[in-house]
């Protein structure tokens, strides 16, 4: 075992930015373990292949190809598995011939033998590990292999609220949105027992790494230990999402949204607030994903353009054209797209369910209450009316995001992973077997 007080690290992953970013950091600092995680393109030989082929490479580019390895170093610790099905699963949700309900049940199928090998592969790395690093619903075989083994830390990543407060919300939503259901899936998607999972990785964790205190406290609601919750606000890539050059005031006023269209993301309070706004020259623009059934957008078509999943690159530009970013959110860990569009310039929109740490209410943005069409709507009648608080408010964004780089993040996550495993090692009495 090396000393902990800089413990090795093995970071069982999906294929979450923030556990990608804590690994990429914990190898450059020469203390990663493995990776173990699904596909990922190390640009290998056939990979390089596979994206100059005219007739797959822009398919291959725009979909597993964007799994780029980071750094070198990261990609020779990276330990796939699940491969197989996890092309399989994207493949088959992106077949439009397949209908939606089918399409749905093989896609969970998969993602579910993905999580299995997932799950048993890191298991592998255990005895090499001081600390283990889980996503939620992919650690339980390694943290009961390290408790087991003794003197090893346990750390959940658990990248929204608490399952409990996630089906409350959706339980609430259905009474009050009905139409919109079809947009928020139904938690019997899940496998059997996997809420148990959940709840048995939470108890073997030491500690359990979230981007909020609005996620924390959903744990704390549950029944967690205050002490056991580490919050960790999410990074940006500063780099891709910047402002950009300053310009004459441009015509019309663009408001635009990023993220999965589900009840979830407060989508109907989204539409209905915009409606109750909407000026003539005002545009609203729905990037992303459509989930479920996307027949309740049906009756507002008329007020927005939807423009499916953007590239990061493709993103950032149209964040830069745009005027106001709104996000009334219903449930979270901490959005990155909230800060994606704060790091472009622009004045935010948000609910307190996640942003809450970031924006702050009357400095980069609103922040509103949940649930609440009347108040999107005075916010962006505010802000279509001052342009100089726009600006204001946009400057003051760019510079609150400098706050959350994705090294400040890496930084303040290596920091929890030495302190939970110095206690873990000094609170032991188990021997050390490795």
């Amino acid at each position: 075992m090396v000393s902990s007080s800089a413990p090795r690290v093995s970071v069982v992953n999906f294929n979450s930015p923030e556990l990608n970013q804590l690994a990429l950091a914990l190898a450059r600092d020469d203390r990663l373990a493995a990776l173990v995680r699904p596909y990922l393109n190390k640009q290998r030989a056939w990979e390089r292949w596979l994206a100059s082929v005219p007739l797959t490479g822009p398919a291959y580019q725009q979909t597993f190809g964007r799994r780029l390895a980071l750094d070198e170093t990261l990609a020779v610790l990276t330990d796939e598995a699940g491969v197989l099905p996890d092309i399989l699963a994207a493949a088959i949700g992106r077949a439009q011939w397949i209908s939606p309900s089918v399409r749905r049940d093989l896609t969970a199928r998969l993602h579910m033998q993905v999580r299995e090998a997932v799950a048993r592969r890191a298991c592998n790395w255990v005895e090499h590990s001081d600390c283990i690093v889980g996503y939620e619903g992919f650690a339980l075989p390694a943290f009961t292999k390290a408790k087991a083994l003794g003197q090893r830390a346990a750390v959940l990543n658990y990248p929204v609220a608490h399952h409990q407060q996630r089906r409350r919300v959706r339980l609430e939503e259905i009474a009050r949105e009905p139409t919109f259901e079809t947009t928020w899936p139904d938690f019997d998607d899940w496998p059997a027992g996997h809420e148990q999972r959940l709840d048995d990785e939470i108890d073997l964790a030491d500690a359990i790494l979230v981007g909020s205190t609005y996620a924390a406290d959903s744990f704390v609601a549950a029944g967690i230990s205050r002490s056991k919750m580490r919050v960790v606000p999410y990074g940006v890539d500063l780099e891709t999402f910047r402002p950009g050059t300053s310009a004459a005031t441009k015509p019309g006023f663009e408001v635009i949204y990023a993220g999965q269209l589900t009840q979830r993301k407060g989508l109907s309070y989204l539409l209905r607030g915009y409606q109750r706004f909407a000026r003539a020259g005002s545009r609203l623009t729905l990037v992303g994903s459509a989930v479920g059934n996307p027949n309740a957008l049906a009756p507002f078509a008329h007020l927005f353009e939807h423009v499916p999943h953007q590239t990061r690159p493709a993103l950032a530009e149209r964040y830069r054209a745009a005027d106001v970013f709104v996000f009334p959110t219903l449930i979270e860990g901490m959005p990155l797209v909230v800060l994606e569009a704060m790091a472009c310039g622009l004045p935010v929109i948000v609910t307190a369910n996640g942003p809450g740490d970031i924006v702050r209410d009357g400095v980069e943005g609103f922040v509103i209450p949940e649930r609440d069409d009347g108040a999107v709507a005075d916010r962006l009648e505010r802000l279509h009316r001052d342009p100089a608080l726009r600006l204001s408010m946009g400057q003051a964004a760019a510079q609150r995001a400098k706050e959350f780089s994705w090294h400040a993040y890496a930084t303040k996550a290596m920091a929890v992973l030495t302190d939970v495993s110095q206690q873990r090692f000094v609170g032991s009495t188990a021997p050390a077997l490795a």
